[in-house]
This record gives C-alpha cells, structure tokens and sequence, in this order.
C-alpha cells in the first residue's frame, strides 16, 4: 500500500450512531502516511514509525450525535492496512 492510497481513503459518515471520531482516525491516518513516505523514499524513520502491531492495537473513541467515522469501514481499512505493513515487515510487499 502507498501513502497516496491512505490519503485517498473515504469513509462513511455516521451521525446518529456510533463512530470513530474523525479526528482520532485521521491522525492515524497521518502517522500512517509518514510512515509509508518515509518507506517509499527510502529515509530513515527516526520517530516511532507505524508498525503492523502498531495498526492492529490502534483504538478510536467512539462519537454519538456528532459526525465520525463509519467503524465498519474504518476497520475493513486498518484490516489492509496492517497486511500491508506485515508484508513489508516481512520483504513480501507488492
């Protein structure tokens, strides 16, 4: 997985049920991204770098009667992405 296609990731609105808040999952998101640029050019990683482990614990608070993030969609992403970062982890990425 690329940054590019993190950055491009949608998900589905909630409002009146439960979310991720949005905040939350986009500063993930963010940490993910650098990750992967850093990966993609080859850089050191001096800070502590998103990891598949890293992916896989990650928790949102939930939102209720406010927009977030549809939690179905936002873990079918984390599920790609923490194969993505275990591929890489193990020198099989495509």
């Amino acid at each position: 997985m690329r940054s590019d296609e993190v950055l491009n990731e949608q998900f589905r609105a909630t409002k009146y049920s439960v979310g991720y808040d949005q905040r939350e999952v986009d500063h993930f998101l963010d940490r993910v991204v650098d990750t992967l640029r850093k990966h993609e050019s080859g850089e050191t990683i001096e800070r502590q770098p998103v990891t598949a482990a890293t992916v896989q614990s990650v928790q949102f608070a939930p939102t209720r009667f406010r927009e977030g993030y549809d939690p179905h969609d936002v873990d079918q992403f984390l599920d790609r992405l923490k194969q993505a970062f275990l591929d890489f982890e193990h020198g099989t990425e495509n």
